[in-house]
């Protein structure tokens, strides 16, 4: 088939529409009034952002984020008109901070920041929830600040398909929001949406507001989603079949042209299977950028840890430092994770031609076609599962032994075996991004097959550390109390008196 099919046509049309909207809104700012920022503090504010970023090995959503612990700590003020007073405040600290170009925000977004802050204060004083009420203020302001309305109609566009192509009854009668968690899987494994910003989403789509009626029981059914373990089965499926996908977005998002290029399915899938070749260039940029990060991060929190723990226990114990278990504790994991990363390979041309393939299949093909899924794992036993406990006992317990003789005690240990794992896990997920563009099940050499055989169970326990200490990441508390609140505070009383000292010089 040369022309599209239904789903195509459909998917066509409204990306024509949200390219013509994206352009209009663009012409309507560039013809209004801007916010300038001059003063002080630009090097410092934008030197902090990446301190704090790496600290918190955040990767995405850094605009969001910042938003967020801006009005965290507005919030905190307890005072409505400091609230509804903040946004201009906000556009200067996240221009000194380098997520916005300065004179690229219209004057007129001020007072709809500080009417959505507003709004979300009083969501948060009723119900006492950051992700009812500051979670989806960053998202929205984010969204008024950059917006782009082709991402919502893609959104569409894989829910439509998945909701045609997936047997749902493979995830039986416990899931009930069955329609919910695939929108909610969409959003995660091809947008790489976080949980704000689904929320938003969903709660845009129900068409409630922090005073509606519904709110409250809306943002709890949300919240039975995220937590839903059934719903999580759905998100690993989509997560799955959706390397062809992530590659058309990624056309999509970066060519305002791409639906007229659907027009001739010769020039389309020309053009995939170049997108497929830069798609591999950037995983191996973004995996080494990762690496990076990944060992700033494992740096800069074992410092910290190294100064306020381990110091001070070598003295309290042994009388003086041991310097040997704390240098082979602040450069094995980092040393670890570089040697990780040439194991990583990419995939090959067999899976750019299944990659192409499927993408002709999913706009030009039977649009009643149904998608080929993995089948569930196959259950190994107890056998299996005793012995793989028993090798990681061992793995563990083998280390510890040889560790045991370079002198290090029981809190060296521990501190060992976290950024170990840490370190594992960060791998782990810079691989994640190789895996998320294969379609082709790729051939495990005897380096990967031994990479895997004694680093995952370092892996399971890096993924327990990462959850706890998302949800208590003391490094970036210690960084927001110590650092952040007095430093912004201090550079605002600098603007302010810069403002001051103009007027007066203008009285003059």
């Amino acid at each position: 088939m040369n022309t599209l099919n239904q789903l195509g046509r459909q998917f066509s049309g409204a990306l024509n529409a949200a390219v013509a909207q994206n352009r209009s809104a663009t012409t309507s700012r560039l013809h209004s009034q801007k916010v300038h920022v001059t003063g002080a503090g630009r090097t410092l504010t934008y030197a902090y952002e990446q301190l704090r970023n790496a600290a918190e090995y955040a990767e995405d959503h850094l605009l969001q984020y910042a938003i967020k612990r801006f009005y965290k700590r507005v919030f905190l003020t307890r005072d409505e008109a400091v609230v509804g007073d903040s946004g201009e405040e906000l556009i200067i600290e996240l221009t000194l901070a380098g997520y916005l170009q300065n004179d690229s925000i219209a004057s007129s977004l001020i007072k709809q920041i500080n009417q959505l802050a507003s709004e979300y204060f009083s969501a948060h004083v009723k119900y006492g929830k950051e992700e009812w009420s500051l979670d989806i203020l960053a998202v929205e302001i984010e969204q008024l600040l950059i917006f782009d309305f082709k991402r919502e109609v893609f959104a569409q566009f894989a829910y439509d398909y998945f909701l045609k192509t997936i047997n749902r009854r493979r995830f039986g009668p416990s899931l009930s929001n069955y329609e919910v968690a695939l929108f909610v899987a969409v959003h995660r494994a091809l947008l790489k949406s976080d949980p704000a910003k689904v929320r938003m989403v969903l709660l845009q789509r129900y068409q409630q507001r922090p005073g509606s009626n519904a709110y409250k029981q809306t943002n709890e059914m949300i919240d039975g989603i995220l937590d839903s373990k059934a719903a999580d089965k759905v998100y690993r499926l989509v997560n799955r079949q959706s390397a062809p996908l992530r590659i058309l977005w990624h056309l999509i998002d970066d060519n305002d042209n791409a639906a007229q290029m659907f027009e001739s399915r010769q020039q389309f899938l020309s053009t995939y299977g170049k997108r497929i070749e830069t798609e591999y260039s950037q995983i191996n940029k973004r995996i080494n950028k990762g690496v990076i990060k990944s060992v700033m991060f494992l740096i800069i929190t074992k410092v910290l840890i190294g100064i306020a723990i381990e110091v001070p226990y070598d003295y309290a114990t042994a009388g003086s430092l041991l310097l040997l278990p704390l240098v082979i504790n602040l450069l094995f994991p980092p040393i670890y994770m570089i040697l990780l990363r040439f194991t990583l390979r990419l995939p090959g041309p067999v899976n750019a031609q299944a990659l192409t393939d499927a993408a002709d299949k999913l706009l030009y093909g039977d649009n009643h076609a149904v998608m080929l899924s993995r089948q569930p794992s196959k259950g190994f036993g107890l056998a299996f599962n005793a012995v793989y406990a028993m090798f990681s006992i061992l793995v563990f317990g083998g280390v510890a032994l040889l560790l045991v003789n370079f002198g290090f005690e029981i809190l060296h240990l521990f501190i060992f075996f976290t950024f170990l794992s840490a370190a594992s896990f960060l791998g782990f997920r810079l691989s994640r991004q190789i895996r998320e563009l294969e379609v082709v099940e790729g051939q495990q050499s005897g380096i990967t097959m031994l990479r895997d055989f004694f680093y995952l169970p370092f892996v399971i326990v890096g993924q327990w550390i990462s959850d706890k200490y998302a949800r208590v990441n003391i490094v970036a508390l210690v960084l927001d109390m110590l650092i952040e609140l007095p430093l912004k505070t201090t550079l605002r009383l600098i603007r302010q008196w810069g403002i001051f000292i103009t007027n007066k010089k203008d009285e003059l």
